[in-house]
Formats: C-alpha cells, structure tokens, sequence
C-alpha cells in the first residue's frame, strides 16, 4: 500500500558509562587510576535515495540505535554505537511532530539529516586524574540518546504533475508519454496512488507525476485529491487533463478553484490544458471546445490518449516550456536553536540559597562513585556554566550554603 504520510518515533543510543578502576598488578599494589570512557551512543539519520518509491517501506513506527559500550579497566574505552541510517523517499519533508518544526527537506539522492543525536560518552576516572588530584574516585555515567517524534511526508519530485478528474485519462496519458503503467479501468478512483513517469526525446528528458483524481471539495477532504495534491506541490508545470465529453469548461474552473483552496501560489504556477477524448466527439466539436476553453486564460492542447491524437505537439510544447522555468522552491527547513535554560537561584533561608539548573543538576547526577571527591571538578563545571555569575547577581556572598541537585558546597568567589 502506498503512504505518503507517516509517523515514527526515533531514539538514538544512551552513551556509555564511564568506569572507576585502578592499576593492580603484582608488586605494584598502589596503581594510579585506568578506568576507561564509555562509547557515545548511535544517532539516527535519515537518507534519501531512489530505491525507495513510498513511506510504506517503512514498517516499523519505532526506530531505536545502538548504545555506547560502558568503559573498562586498564584503560579501554568502550565502544560506540552503531549508528542508524534510515532510508526514505526523494521528496521527503521531515516535520516535528510535537513542534511541527520541518527539519529537513530531503531531495537529492544520497542526503542525509540527524534526526536524533547519540548520548555523549561518560568520563572514566582516568580522565579526572591531575597532579593535585592523583586518585580520583569518581567517573561519569553516559547521557542518554535523543527521542523525537517525527512526521514524514512525502512530495514527489517531477516537472510535470497531472491534475484532472477521476476518468479524465491522466493515466492512459502517462501510459502513452512514459513507462510507468498505472493500471487503468473505466471505473471512479482507478488511480489510487500517485505514479511518475519519465518523458524521453532524444538525450532529453522530464518528469511526469500522475495523482488521484481531484473532485469538488477536495480541499476540504473530500475524495482522494487532498491526500495527494501535496505531490503537485514541487512541479513546475501543471497539466489539467480534461474529459471532452464531460463539460470541460466547467471541470477546468472546479479545478483551478480547488488548486486555489489548497494553495494560491500552486494556482499561479504554469499551467496548460490537454482536452483529452476527443475520439469521443463528433467532427468540429473539439475546435468548439477549444475555443471556449482558451477564454480561461491557459494554452489549451487538444489530445487523444488512446489513440495518439495531439500527444507529439503536447510533448514539444512541454519540452519548449520547461527550460524557461525555474525549480520550484519550498519553504526551507529553519536551523534548530539549542536554548539553555536559566540558571535560577533561590534564598531558602538566611544564607542558604538552592539553585534550579537542569543542565548542572544533570551533570550531578551523572557522578559515579564518592560525590565529595568530584567537587572540585565540579565546581570548576559550574563557573564555566555561568553559576559563578547568577551566585553573584543574587547577592550570595562568601561562606553561604548553595545547594544544586542534592550537592551542598560553601560559596568561595573566584578570585
């Protein structure tokens, strides 16, 4: 089954801890620290690539990359996970779906996006060794992987892109201009799923995109055509494919109007119409249409997709046009700011102040092993955080209490 929208939840991999060991060896009872670091966990990507047509091929609604190996004694780091490489659809529009932020716009083969970066990797003791602080008994656990909510919708990416209504023959006539073979049936909605099919002349070449057909009150969700207009979305041409034998004029203006409901720019982008079926009239009666067809104000080709009438003047006439226009350009993905969160302090009581600050109180709780021994790293952690200067600004003075994640510590200003 064809989808052309989807949702999926993406985890990228928890890091690696990092391990608190000492040297032992015989005759060497005292070995300074060796614990390793653990691995960063595995970020899920997102790559673009042509063998995949449609968002069905992805079966799973839950993505999840590998964790970071905790490090070992004697020095080994643990390894990193595996990252996870998702494949898409050129055309795929990658959305938020708690924010509704689009993220990436993927449509060149071989693009890729993080859609979830990996936990970073803890700190083994090791790491933590100075010369004033020789035996350092702390180490830090590794951080956990992003998760995120992701809607995937796909547009395809074609030059020209068929708009009409169910029967109207859009897919006879990409039958008759390319390979693709959409199946084909004298019955509503034969086209159930969009198809794209490869004009060729000579060297040249272009993209033809077949939709579900359009009917009144599409936009509003009625039939298949909403589902499916967004693929219209990226073609440069439209091609309105009209009945003959089905008030043309009329079904042209319903069509225009629900292209114009669902997107005024798409309404003003170029457009021609193919008055299809004309096998179906009797003599004179095409030129009739077409005439009144013109007052609209688009290039109208009259055409017979069965039989073969007018198709070589509608593909010189798209060739002729299509080098003249430019691509079409969606709006571009917007780049993701990281915003820390401000650093709170509170006066609890007369020279006791508790400080609110995720990002410090999570670095509290990655310490593995004796806290106390981790305070001067800490406390270096805070100042470089701007703790230093939000203690300041709250009027904290030397010899207070601060108190941040269950981690209590004298106030001595930097000097």
């Amino acid at each position: 089954m064809f989808r052309d929208t989807i949702e999926i939840t993406v985890a990228a991999g928890r890091g690696g801890d990092g391990v608190v060991s000492f040297f032992r060896e015989k005759f060497i009872p005292k070995g300074g620290p060796d614990g390793g670091n653990g691995g960063r966990g595995g970020s899920v990507y997102l790559r673009a690539g042509h063998d995949v047509d449609s968002l069905s091929k992805l079966s799973r609604h839950h993505y999840r990359a590998e964790d970071g190996e905790h490090g070992k004694g004697k020095g080994m780091d643990g390894r990193s996970g595996k990252d996870l490489i998702i494949e898409v659809p050129l055309g795929t529009r990658v959305y938020d779906a708690e924010t509704g932020a689009l993220l990436a716009d993927l449509v060149e083969e071989g693009q890729t996006v993080r859609v979830a970066r990996g936990g970073e990797g803890g700190l083994g003791n090791a790491a933590f060794a100075t010369p004033t602080r020789q035996a350092p008994r702390f180490a830090l656990a590794g951080l956990p992987g992003e998760t995120r909510r992701l809607r995937l919708e796909l547009r395809l990416i074609a030059d020209v892109g068929l708009v009409g209504y169910p029967n109207a023959g859009k897919s006879s006539l990409l039958r008759a201009l390319t390979r693709a073979r959409p199946k084909v049936a004298s019955y509503p909605f034969t086209t159930l799923t969009p198809h794209l099919g490869v004009v060729e002349r000579g060297l040249e070449r272009f993209t033809m995109a077949d939709i579900p057909g359009i009917i009144e009150g599409a936009h509003e969700g009625k039939g298949l055509g909403l589902e499916f207009l967004r693929h219209i979305s990226r073609t440069r041409v439209l091609l309105y494919v009209l009945a003959a034998d089905e008030d043309p004029v009329q079904a042209l203006r319903t069509l225009r109007e629900e292209v114009r409901a669902y997107d005024p720019d798409l309404a003003k982008r170029p457009s021609l119409v193919a008055l299809n079926k004309i096998d179906l009239l009797e003599v004179g009666e095409a030129e009739l249409w077409v005439d009144e067809l013109a007052r609209e104000g688009l290039p109208v080709l009259a055409i017979s997709a069965t039989r073969g009438d007018g198709l070589e003047a509608l593909v010189e006439t798209l060739f002729s046009l299509l080098p003249t226009l430019p691509p079409v350009e969606l709006p571009a993905p917007k780049p993701r700011r990281e915003e820390r969160p401000p650093i709170v302090v509170r006066e609890v009581e007369e020279g006791v102040f508790e400080v609110e600050a995720p990002e410090l109180e999570a670095l509290v709780a990655r310490v593995k092993g004796e806290l106390w021994e981790a305070a001067e790293y800490l406390q270096k952690e805070f100042r470089r955080a701007g703790l230093e200067a939000a203690l300041k600004a709250r009027g904290v003075r030397a010899g207070d209490t601060v108190r941040l994640g269950g981690f209590e510590f004298e106030y001595i200003p930097e000097v």
